[in-house]
């Protein structure tokens, strides 16, 4: 299989030849010799976004040129896909579920005439082909092809001039798999951290039988039997597990709820030391120790791994620096004595170092070799930027050299010509409140949660820097920890104090609810409307302070409003049923919607809820469980499915669709969900300002995140924030044209 992944991405470097620009740096480490291709001396120090004194660099005849891009460009979002069904069995959850399995995203690009099919490996005349569809009928989104609708097998997607052509403009290579488990490579050393990736579906596949997939660590045996002698084993259904990322052996936590055992032991502040020998790591498919999915070996050898390598080369297919944005693809390589990287960051920079300002892009574990780097997504260029800088990561931290890549002689920082209509800033689940809560004398008594209080406070203080005191700010729920009175009360303390008390808008999230629920001898549950009445009543006012600037639905609980020209809507739940977690929409709130969306008349407009869609953001993935939308039917019943929902919104491409609830940083794996031709919509998570609960990038200071977004009249721009420490975040610099 690996063997299949080497094939595929040699493919797509030679398909990237053919489609856009191609980019590659270049220097050495621990002396210039003068060769061409290598690697650059770090700037000395392990935390490259704390000092911006690197060595300059002098390129000479090593610059690669890079001629201005064609418009005939195609490329996929992933390297393999998982060809199997989601929730095969769930009719007692949802029903109607329109996204049970992996899709394949094409982007392309062409002429009026273009199209694209979608062909086997093997049938290099591309003469069968298994899809196709014209370009022109995508209207720029992104193709969404299920993945199941193909075999397992090699495939390739070929963007043809016109539908008569023989030899394709461009091709995109890509694998369908129906189960498969992967290291990213072969042999270790006994610190060296193990990056294993799998395929596979991650959800019960029968609810009544509690059947699922798992995985199972075993010393190597004879015969291919198992049993219950695994060194580690965890369940792909429950641990927020997504079906082809990157996971390192070693950790003990690798979804939510973590291995069952650890192996090897970990003494206090020490590395995982592994014992030489021979080791599996086996997909099983139905809980017991017979089905066995896949398998792979590895080695582990005596000895130690010291500081991670960079990239021996970085290959990037992108389009898009002319105007100040990148799409693409990048591939990075390791020659074969200089792979110990476990993740690769990638850093702006300018030809004194790295960019003062911005954080690295989120680090992504490296599954391969070469490790194909989906870093770039509209991602705006920043001011004074002119290279990326690609450094390995491993156990022992950042490696102390990186590969160089300039960007085009044409590229620029993103900027427009056009007027910014309207700016204005993003929270979410900022907790304020109190924990402890007690009965002392009869009263009601907690503690504050003083560092959700100073991030909160933090938050507002780096908005006011940015844009401006009073400036607009939206909450996307979990404003207060419990939903209890003195908590909001004192969130409009610290919201006053930073001077945001007029341009402050709020949304319900299901933490500001939790008065309907007893919670010992310190609280009796209340009815859902008394327990959302401090909302509710701010909503009220709000509207009658507004001049007619705001429509309230459902008694206060959801609400429109148009600030500085353009609209916003605020979802909100109807009720609880004692989940905890899940928003209820009624079908007269979903009319409400549908009626206001008709309204703008396709004008730019922001949706929110706090709680995510299904199969969008990250944690809504299939296994992850983080998509906690119940819709009431007809009947009364509350269905978990969000389909009626994306239908509406799918009517309308310049509805942008923003939640909270799951606390993911912003660079992180789909934490933004670009719109495609099944689901016409870009689907933002708003991250988590009281603290980040999945960090992607391990060993990186807890995060306090938000976005700045700027509209114009042809496109919007989201900004990611670290807030506490006023820096942005370079994977999380988003530019989106409207449609």
């Amino acid at each position: 299989m690996r063997n299949k992944m080497l094939k595929i991405g040699a493919m797509m470097l030679a398909a990237g030849l053919s489609c856009s620009f191609l980019l590659a740096g270049c220097a050495e480490v621990g002396g210039n010799n003068g060769m061409k291709n290598e690697l650059q001396p770090g700037s000395g120090s392990e935390n490259p976004n704390v000092s911006v004194s690197g060595s300059p660099q002098t390129e000479g005849d090593d610059t690669v040129s890079t001629p201005t891009p064609p418009e005939w460009y195609i490329r996929t979002d992933a390297q393999m896909y998982y060809g199997g069904s989601y929730n095969a069995d769930e009719s007692w959850l949802t029903t109607g579920r329109e996204d049970s399995q992996q899709t394949v995203y094409i982007t392309a690009s062409g002429g009026s005439d273009a199209w694209v099919g979608v062909y086997k490996a093997e049938d290099t005349s591309f003469q069968k082909a298994e899809k196709t569809y014209k370009l022109a009928d995508t209207n720029g989104f992104r193709y969404a092809l299920p993945a199941n609708s193909l075999s397992a097998g090699d495939y390739v997607a070929a963007l043809f001039q016109t539908e008569d052509a023989a030899t394709p403009r461009a091709t995109a290579a890509f694998t369908v798999t129906g189960g498969a488990v992967l290291t990213n490579k072969k042999q270790y050393f006994q610190n060296e951290q193990i990056v294993f990736s799998f395929y596979a579906d991650t959800t019960n596949t029968s609810q009544n039988g509690g059947s699922y997939r798992w995985l199972g660590l075993y010393k190597k045996q004879d015969g291919g039997s198992y049993g219950g002698d695994y060194l580690k084993w965890v369940t792909l259904c429950g641990n927020q597990l997504i079906s082809g990322q990157g996971y390192i052996l070693q950790e003990n936590k690798v979804g939510s709820v973590g291995w069952s055992s650890v192996y090897p032991a970990r003494a206090a502040n020490a590395e995982a030391v592994w014992e030489p020998g021979s080791y599996e790591l086996v997909l099983f498919g139905d809980g017991g120790y017979s089905n066995v999915l896949a398998k792979t070996e590895f080695t582990v050898t005596a000895g130690r791994t010291g500081k991670a390598y960079a990239p021996e080369s970085v290959y990037m297919n992108a389009y898009g620096a002319e105007k100040g944005v990148l799409s693409g693809e990048v591939l990075c390589s390791f020659a074969p004595d200089r792979f110990n990287a476990s993740e690769v960051v990638a850093y702006w920079a300018d030809e004194d170092g790295v960019l003062e300002g911005y954080l690295p892009f989120g680090a992504q574990r490296v599954t391969g070799n070469p490790q194909r780097y989906y870093a770039f997504e509209n991602v705006m260029i920043p001011e004074g930027a002119t290279n990326l800088r690609f450094y390995g990561k491993n156990a022992d931290g950042l490696g102390d050299s990186y590969f160089r890549v300039d960007l085009p002689e044409n590229a620029k920082a993103f900027g427009s010509d056009e007027a910014v209509l309207s700016e204005f800033a993003y929270l979410s689940d900022i907790h304020v409140g109190y924990t402890d809560y007690r009965l002392e004398n009869g009263e009601t008594v907690g503690t504050e949660v003083v560092r959700n209080s100073n991030n909160y406070a933090a938050a507002l203080n780096d908005i006011k820097t940015v844009l401006g005191a009073n400036s607009d700010v939206f909450i996307v729920g979990d404003v207060t920890e419990s939903g209890r009175e003195e908590e909001w009360t004192l969130v409009d303390k610290i919201t006053a104090e930073q001077g945001f008390a007029d341009s402050v808008y709020y949304m319900l999230g299901n933490h500001d609810y939790y008065a309907v629920y007893d919670r010992g001898d310190w609280q009796k549950g209340t009815d859902f409307a008394t327990a959302v009445s401090p909302f509710t009543g701010w909503v009220t006012d709000k509207a009658a302070a507004s001049g007619g600037a705001m429509t309230v639905g459902g008694d206060g609980l959801w609400y429109d409003v148009k600030v500085n020209g353009v609209h916003h809507i605020s979802l909100n739940t109807e009720g609880a049923d004692g989940d905890w977690v899940c928003a209820h929409l009624s079908a007269a709130q979903l009319a409400w919607l549908e009626e206001r969306l008709e309204a703008v008349n396709g004008e730019p407009v922001f949706v929110y809820l706090h709680q995510p869609l299904t199969d969008t953001t990250s944690g809504t993935l299939p296994g992850e469980g983080w998509d906690h939308v119940k819709i009431m039917e007809e009947n009364g019943w509350l269905v978990r499915s969000a389909d009626r929902l994306k239908r509406i919104l799918g009517k309308y491409p310049n509805a942008f669709f923003v939640s909270g609830h799951n606390h993911r940083e912003l660079d992180s794996y789909r934490a933004v969900f670009p719109a495609s031709t099944a689901q016409k919509n870009n689907f933002i998570q708003t991250g988590g300002t009281a603290y980040i609960d999945k960090e992607i990038t391990p060993g990186v200071t807890l995060r306090h995140e938000g976005w700045y977004v700027r509209v114009y009249a042809d496109k919007v721009v989201f900004l990611g924030r670290e807030f506490t420490t006023g820096m942005w975040l370079s994977g999380a610099c988003y530019v989106y044209d409207l449609k």
